[in-house]
């Protein structure tokens, strides 16, 4: 069988070369052993049942916790985009993510408001109506963060690993201008997170739970016994 395939090779070669020097590059070859001859170099372009050759292998989809800072930090641009030299003071998720609802403050102190969808504002921005007073507090607001939106959104997810945020603001809590967050955890659960904006430190993070409300019939009279309202049937005479 191996001289039928040296025979093939020769006459292959003897067509493609014609006679002269092709023909005796063939004689040659048909002289070797077999074992001599080079084997074709056949590139294995996939393995059965196996991922094509430089495929990333065992890389983890993306969480849902990215996902959502990433729909976050979209919305937000967005949001700076429609009005420049302004920063965020709140950004909140609304009809399960589709749509973020953005405020922002101008130069001024101004306050505006709109909605954001896939990375676009799709009403707005309008204008709040605001007092010197409110506008003054809105500037001191943003001037003592220096951790913007985007940093506060990394402490917090970095707090919560795989959790989403839902809502993030700027405000004051006891004396201090803090990041506050409300994040969805992995497992569903809700969690508060804030974060101080001036040293990025976390000063509070607890899980928001509901304590299951008491069933009806359940509660008993102290000292009594038996089955609630139960009554005692007259001893006959």
């Amino acid at each position: 069988m191996n001289r039928t395939i040296i025979g093939a090779l020769v006459g292959a070669t003897v067509l493609a070369g014609g006679c002269g020097p092709a023909t005796r590059q063939a004689e040659e070859l048909a002289a070797k052993p077999p074992s001599a001859i080079p084997k074709p170099n056949i590139i294995q372009t996939e393995t059965p049942g196996g991922t094509p050759p430089g495929s990333p292998t065992g890389s983890p989809p993306g969480s849902p916790g990215q996902a959502g800072a990433t729909q976050l930090r979209q919305a937000a641009q967005a949001a700076l985009s429609a009005v420049p030299n302004s920063k965020i003071i709140l950004i909140k998720s609304e009809a399960e993510g589709r749509r973020w609802e953005v405020r922002v403050v101008g130069e001024d102190g101004t306050e505006h408001q709109m909605d954001v969808e896939s990375g676009k504002v799709v009403r707005g921005p309008s204008t709040e109506e605001s007092d010197e007073a409110e506008k003054a507090k809105h500037r001191e607001l943003v001037k003592a963060a220096k951790l913007d939106y985007s940093q506060a959104a990394d402490k917090i997810l970095a707090a919560v690993p795989g959790g989403r945020i839902t809502e993030l603001n700027l405000d004051n809590e006891q004396g201090k201008t803090v990041w506050e967050a409300d994040v969805l955890t992995a497992n569903g659960a809700k969690q508060e997170v804030a974060v101080d904006a001036v040293t990025g430190e976390v000063t509070r993070s607890s899980a928001t739970t509901m304590s299951p409300p008491a069933s009806p019939g359940t509660t008993e009279s102290p000292g009594s016994t038996g089955s609630p309202g139960a009554t005692e049937s007259p001893s006959p005479t």
